[in-house]
């Protein structure tokens, strides 16, 4: 992807985060439909140089690292924005003095992408969060601090699977909408990325504990609502 439209799509994204919630919506639909375009003609492109013997696109691997009380769940968020994205492959791992980062692994215009969009979504998740919270503080009177922290934390890693949720079934629409072939490309880009992924030494992540289920239906439906995809900005 040229520095160009990556330009354009922060552009669109840094203004949806400082607006009215109707055009933040259009604006950042807007933003993704372009992501997962240029995304799918950035594959197609690859292909082709594959078949002539061109230098194909680099995998690479980077990070975001996370940090605060609610950075695990922004991290687990970038990690469902990944998959959503479908040719990007998320990896973890925690700093000993603090921190929690997440590896983007896949192609560099995909990788770009995910950064982009989970910057813009943690933005938009801690607001959300902030609100509800502010609605749903007299709920939770009598309970501990670590149970109210819970239930914020429990939003946020709602909102990441609605919002992730929401990526996926716009993509699967524009690639269909893109004509018989791009599935094809895409899987083989996938592939590769997987294969790259398989190769990469680690070690599995510890499981974590339930959110309140209250809280993380919440932040589902906000999530689900969150301005990530869709059809109501045509570019």
């Amino acid at each position: 992807m040229s520095e160009a439209k990556l330009d354009l799509i922060a552009k669109l994204l840094a203004k949806a985060e400082s607006t009215t919630p109707e055009e933040a919506e259009a604006l950042t639909e807007h933003a993704e439909r372009l992501m997962v375009k240029y995304g799918i003609e950035q594959a197609r492109l690859d292909a082709r140089r594959a078949k002539t013997g061109q230098e194909r696109e680099e995998i690479v691997q980077e990070q975001m690292m996370f940090t605060g009380s609610y950075a695990r769940d922004i991290r687990e968020l970038g990690g469902n924005v990944a998959f959503a994205l479908g040719s990007i492959r998320p990896m973890q791992s925690e700093r000993p003095g603090g921190g929690y980062v997440l590896y983007f692994v896949g192609f560099t215009s995909d990788v770009q992408q995910a950064k982009i969009l989970t910057a813009s979504l943690e933005v938009q998740a801690m607001v959300a969060m902030r609100a509800w919270w502010a609605s749903r503080r007299e709920l939770y009177r009598w309970h501990s601090e670590s149970e109210k922290r819970r239930a914020r934390s429990g939003f946020i890693r709602g909102f990441g699977i609605g919002a992730a949720e929401r990526l996926r079934e716009s993509r699967a629409a524009i690639i269909e909408e893109s004509g018989s072939g791009t599935a094809l490309v895409l899987v083989d880009r996938q592939d590769r990325v997987d294969a790259f992924v398989d190769a990469i030494p680690h070690r599995r992540a510890r499981a974590r504990q339930g959110a309140d289920r209250s809280a993380f239906t919440h932040g589902h439906r906000s999530g689900r609502e969150a301005n990530t995809g869709g059809s109501a900005v045509m570019s």
